[in-house]
């Protein structure tokens, strides 16, 4: 098969290939010959949710190497984050998180959705890159910050505080974006800081030094 041709027949669920190998070459392909990303994006709207979830995972690969080339088909995601199959609606949203600083408009049109997923998803994972498309989106600038504040919040509670760590990285660069938050964010760092979960005090310190870092900036 030609190297710059046919692309979608060589992923991972066209040649029944249950690891992610085959999706990794094809975003390798893709990030050495961009023009392939038009055929992943056409992909992304196939009916088939295997190949609509290889083609979300080429792009969340490409966005770890390049995101501002993935950035590009921000808009043909969105819609996964409504799939009803687990996997694309997590491969989508995991895409987005990583482009969500490149192209944050997509990210605040979504908002209202995001804050759904974030309370009601059944799926971890998914609620997790929820987060932190959200937090991320958040460091965008003032406006973000304010708007993404209160599903952040939300964030650290909701079922269990499984996404509280996500949370708290979020509300660490919402506080960078805004330094106005500091006041309101003050407690909720030393309310994490003796959490059971290394991740959740990680990011609980981080939020903290975030607050300090604003104050001297001011």
């Amino acid at each position: 098969m030609a190297p710059s041709a046919g692309i979608l027949d060589q992923l991972s669920s066209r040649v029944h290939d249950r690891s992610a190998r085959s999706n990794l070459k094809a975003a390798a392909r893709c990030l050495k010959t961009p023009a392939l990303l038009e055929e992943i994006a056409r992909g992304l709207k196939e009916q088939d949710a295997a190949l609509a979830g290889d083609c979300a995972e080429v792009l969340t690969e490409v966005a770890r190497e390049n995101p501002d080339l993935a950035a590009r088909y921000a808009t043909d995601l969105a819609p996964l984050v409504n799939h009803a199959t687990t996997r694309v609606r997590w491969e989508a949203m995991h895409a987005l998180a990583l482009v969500a600083t490149r192209d944050p408009r997509v990210i605040a049109s979504l908002l209202p959705r995001l804050d759904e997923i974030i309370r009601l998803d059944g799926s971890v994972i998914t609620r997790d890159y929820a987060v932190d498309a959200v937090g991320n989106y958040a460091g965008t600038n003032t406006q973000a910050a304010r708007a993404a504040y209160p599903l952040l919040m939300d964030a650290l509670t909701v079922y269990n505080g499984r996404q509280a760590g996500h949370a708290l990285a979020g509300l660490a660069k919402a506080v960078a974006a805004d330094p106005g938050l500091r006041g309101e964010l003050g407690t909720i760092g030393e309310r994490f800081a003796d959490n059971a979960s290394a991740g959740v005090r990680k990011a609980a310190r981080a939020l903290m030094k975030a607050i300090h870092t604003s104050e001297e900036s001011r």
